[in-house]
């Protein structure tokens, strides 16, 4: 405790010049610990005149302090220690009329303190001293027994006054010390010499102030004289107010009975004025419908336009009406209980009259729309049907607040007829759209190809069939049909959203939520939200049908021309991104269910095309070449990519192109192994990824660049297959005896053991490379080129890279037997009777002559 109160000292009252008396440490009166620790502080100022203050000090961190309240020991009023009977920490100050509930650390500090405030009342208070309550009252001893008791026995009580008296010096009595040190030219290591000069001066002193006491002397006799006439004055004076104490002690009575009258009095004009106040807020609220509104009520009369404007005011008062907060008292008055009665009787009369009117009003909607056939494509405005409606607004928002149930009902009447009126006008509509939709194609489709034209020229023929179509006018027809939808449907939603008043009561319920709570964001967004909720629920009966439409629509344009959906999607979805209003109806519920209808086309029509492309039909023995799907890949791909180009939604297309790929290998498998191709699986394979290469090397789609590689893979793979199979046959027994010879190395025998073996003789090999002279080889060359042609398409580009990698092998083969005869036949001198030069001349001469 003795830190604390140094650190406070130093670091709060030195600089302002104060000393620190008593410190209490005020803890929680539920003993938890405090985050930042807070004392109750007692000075004193060591200037002249001394004041006396209270501080309340918080350490806010690490030897730092700070000052919270202030007050002056003549603010205290009451001091509580609670109870002297009981050791409790905790105590009670009153202070400028403000109750402050406190606890000490310890019950000897909170003793302590107010000991110590307690003195230092008596000795600066001499009036308006605080009131010591339950606070045993210290006993003051003798100053000589004080003296006494701290020479000889050194007490603790004396021990403790004496350190809360010390204070160490100032910066300013420093400094007035070094001055006058100085002024006597000592330091301050002389202190004895200092001291003997302060006892010289102050007998000088002494003696001055005592030859001015001598001097005053007639001065002093003539203020005595003066004093003794003051207290005769003084003791006049206390008699005269014994006399008049004594003549008001008669009146006292009368004057307190005057008082009590007077204090009824009081009391009865406050009752008078509440009274009044009461009255005037009775009959102010049930003069709020006034007998006008009641007849107009009453007699309304809804198909005239005055007299519903009169039942919209009358209903307002009473919606006022109930909605006037009253004393709870009136509600038990008689004449107030009647008048309410009296108002829901009208109440519900004028409700069922409305239910009526309105009920046969929307059942009769169809005859305010015009009955002549249209030829145009155009849907007819709604204008009249809302200004025939309108003039019901403000009832149907009083409705809505005064019976729920009632309201909900008119909605639902509201939504059944009106759907009718809509369900017409849509299949009116669009049977024209389809009309104007038929107009457009230019094309029909002509009968089936003769069975001798090429798959491929059947896909070129199909393909430039369905180009015909012009897909601007179905742009613009559907721009036309949006154009036409989209203003009926906002009309729609604005006409219900307020003439149900769906957003006024919620509005109203935002604006206090968000006062009360201050979290306006996420209050906003859940009253948009049952917005939304409330005009969705209307709108979306009244709009179902237009889903199936458009449907049937997308369907229309998409069996015009198949391809046209990517274009459709992606107008679409450009068009989308200036729709992004998340409250309109037809934005969200309308436009998107229709983004979705096309998207689910494209789907369609590309799973089916993926389907088509792995079902490969070959009905008969025939030469297989390019096969039809890979024509129809190209085209849907190019297709696709002039709609895609530069759009948004390229990841929609690129996530179908890898199943396309996937089909279109699944079907050039199958078309490889068919039992009815007369062509080689390998070049079944290679031909048509060849070509799949080409076209993915000519469109440069990103997504397809890894197909693309594994295309060209897969066509480089299956061309060495293809000339693997064939390489045996220009020189077939020469490499079934090399081949004989290997397989009998591979089981133990050594090379140069090989030739003693007798069906591997030297003899033997001279035999088998004698079948095989210039003229046979070269007529074997030529029969495999022919074969080669043969089994490419005509004029195929892949027949000279075949060939050349037919040469290469060849020699690759040839290369092969002489190092093997190197190995088992050494200084046999046995050559085949072409060289590879030979073999490059027959090459190249094949080529050039086909």
């Amino acid at each position: 405790m003795r830190a604390i109160v140094s650190d406070l000292q130093r670091a709060v009252f030195q600089v302002a010049d104060e000393r620190l008396v008593a410190v209490a440490n005020i803890v929680r009166i539920d003993n938890k610990k405090r985050r930042k620790p807070t004392f109750l502080c007692l000075t004193v100022t060591t200037d002249q005149p001394i004041a006396v203050r209270l501080y309340f000090v918080r350490n806010e961190k690490e030897d730092y302090y700070k000052k919270k309240r202030q007050f002056t020991l003549r603010d205290v009023k009451t001091v509580d220690g609670i109870s002297p009977r009981k050791l409790t920490p905790e105590f009670e100050l009153v202070v400028e009329d403000r109750l402050f509930r406190l606890c000490a650390s310890t019950t000897e500090e909170k003793d302590a303190f107010i000991k110590q405030l307690y003195k230092f009342a008596n000795k600066y208070l001499p009036v308006q001293k605080p009131d010591f309550v339950n606070v045993p009252i210290p006993v003051e001893t003798p100053h000589t027994a004080v003296i006494t008791e701290q020479v000889d026995d050194d007490t603790d009580e004396g021990l403790i006054d004496y350190q809360m008296s010390f204070q160490p010096i100032s910066v300013k009595e420093e400094a007035d010390f070094r001055r006058l040190l100085a002024r006597a030219n000592l330091t301050i290591g002389e202190a004895d010499k200092f001291a003997t000069v302060l006892a010289s001066q102050l007998q000088l002193l002494d003696g001055a102030n005592i030859q001015s006491i001598m001097d005053s002397e007639a001065a002093v006799n003539d203020l005595i004289a003066l004093v003794e006439d003051a207290l005769k004055e003084a003791d006049f004076l206390d008699k005269e107010l014994d006399n008049f104490d004594e003549l008001l002690y008669h009146v006292r009575d009368s004057v307190e009975l005057i008082e009590e009258k007077d204090s009824l009095g009081c009391v009865e004009r406050k009752n008078t004025r509440i009274l009044k106040d009461f009255l005037l807020e009775l009959v102010t609220t049930v003069d709020i419908v006034s007998e006008d509104h009641i007849r107009a009520l009453q007699n309304a009369n809804l198909s005239d336009p005055v007299s519903i404007s009169r039942c919209c005011a009358a209903a307002r008062a009473l919606q006022a009406y109930s909605a006037a907060k009253v004393n709870s008292s009136m509600h038990l008055m008689v004449a107030y209980k009647e008048r309410t009665e009296q108002l829901n009787q009208l109440t519900d009369q004028f409700i069922e009259k409305l239910m009526a009117h309105m009920s046969a009003l929307f059942s009769n909607l169809n005859d305010l729309i015009e009955v002549s056939d249209w030829h145009e494509i155009a849907i007819r405005k709604q204008s009249e049907r809302f200004h025939a409606l309108r003039p019901f607004s403000d009832l149907m928002g009083w409705l809505k607040l005064v019976k729920p149930g009632a309201y909900q009902t008119l909605i639902q009447r509201y939504v059944q007829n009106t759907k009718l009126i809509y369900k017409k006008e849509f299949e009116r509509f669009f049977e024209i759209v389809n009309g104007e939709l038929n107009k457009i194609v230019n094309f029909e489709r002509k009968g089936t190809l003769r069975g001798s034209e090429t798959l491929k020229y059947t896909a070129e023929r199909f393909l430039a069939a369905e180009s015909k179509v012009d897909s601007k006018e179905v742009i613009r027809l559907i721009e036309v049909v949006l154009g036409e939808i989209g203003p009926v449907v906002e009309s729609e939603q604005k006409f219900c959203t307020r003439f149900f008043h769906m957003a006024g009561d919620l509005l109203a319920a935002l604006e206090t939520q968000s006062t009360s709570s201050g979290d306006s964001g996420i209050v906003g967004k859940n009253v948009e939200k049952q917005i939304t909720d409330q005009v969705r629920a209307i709108l979306s009966p009244l709009f179902e049908p237009l889903h199936d439409h458009f449907d049937k629509f997308t369907k229309s344009c998409c069996r015009l021309q198949p391809p046209f959906v990517f274009v459709m999607f992606v107008f679409l979805s450009k068009k989308a991104l200036s729709l992004q209003d998340a409250s309109s109806y037809f934005s969200v519920m309308v436009f998107g269910r229709l983004v979705v209808l096309v998207k689910r086309q494209m789907d369609t029509y590309l799973d089916n095309k993926s389907y088509q492309l792995a079902e490969v039909k070959i009905s008969k023995r025939v030469r297989i070449g390019i096969l039809e799907s890979v024509y129809q890949f190209a085209e849907l791909a190019r297709t696709a990519e002039a709609a895609f180009a530069g759009t948004e939604r390229r990841a929609d297309l690129d996530r179908w192109y890898a199943q396309l790929i996937t089909s279109l290998k699944d079907g050039i498998e199958y078309a490889a192994t068919s039992p009815f191709s007369k062509s080689p699986a390998a070049v079944v394979r290679f031909e048509n990824y060849h070509h799949l290469y080409s076209i993915l090397s000519e469109l440069k789609i990103d997504c397809l660049d890894l197909q693309r590689k594994e295309a060209k893979k897969a066509y480089q793979d299956n061309i060495e297959i293809y000339v693997k199979e064939l390489m045996g046959r220009p020189l077939e027994k020469i490499h079934h005896f090399f081949e004989s010879v290997e397989n009998a190395i591979r089981q133990g025998v050594k090379p140069e053991e090989i030739a003693f073996h007798q069906q591997f003789s030297r003899l033997e090999l001279k035999k088998v490379i004698s079948l095989y002279p210039e003229k046979e080889v070269k007529k074997g060359l030529e029969q495999l080129y022919k074969k080669i042609e043969k089994h490419l398409i005509d004029d195929s580009s892949l027949l000279q890279v075949v060939w050349r990698n037919m040469q290469d092998e060849f020699l690759k083969q040839l290369k092969h037997y002489n190092e093997v005869m190197g190995q088992c036949y050494p200084n046999s001198r046995i050559d085949f009777e072409v060289s590879v030069q030979d073999v490059l001349s027959y090459f190249s001469q094949f080529a050039m002559q086909h």
